[in-house]
């Protein structure tokens, strides 16, 4: 299978399926990965910068440290993903399922959430003052940064 990329050159995976597969310390600058299932897969310190991630199955997968700034991720299912210490400087997390992923130490500066499960999430973020939040929705469990205030960023709260 081939995943093509902004780079002279594309990257050949030798799988028929991206689910559960390590696809850590490439780069996928620009990747073509919309509507693909990866769960499970593993992307530590790879360079997703610009990739097209929108409408994919992300649940479980391991983005520790990876390069997702201005990262396409509309409607994904994050679910219970890992994104401790990504960089997704306007990275588009529209009408995705955040709802218990770990985006601790995460730089989300000028990231756009609107419209997002953040239920159970950890957001304890750097760059948060700045992220979008319009319609975004979160609940108790929901981690944030000491001193900041999601509903007044457009999020709200709720019980189900």
């Amino acid at each position: 299978m081939k995943i093509y990329c902004a780079t002279d050159e594309h990257i050949e995976i030798p799988y028929d399926r991206l689910d559960n597969i390590n696809l850590e310390n490439l780069n996928l600058h620009r990747a073509e990965l919309e509507q693909k299932n990866l769960a499970g897969s593993s992307f530590v310190n790879s360079n997703l910068r610009g990739a097209f991630l929108y409408g994919s199955n992300l649940m479980r997968t391991n983005f520790d440290s990876a390069n997702l700034i201005v990262a396409d991720l509309r409607n994904t299912n994050l679910q219970f993903a890992n994104l401790v210490n990504i960089i997704a400087y306007s990275a588009i997390f529209i009408d995705a399922n955040l709802e218990n992923a770990n985006l601790k130490g995460a730089n989300v500066d000028s990231a756009e959430f609107q419209n997002t499960n953040l239920k159970g999430a950890n957001m304890d973020c750097i760059g948060i003052t700045t992220a979008y939040f319009e319609g975004a929705v979160f609940d108790k469990n929901t981690l944030w940064p000491k001193g900041f205030d999601p509903i007044k960023k457009g999020a709200f709260f709720s019980n189900d």
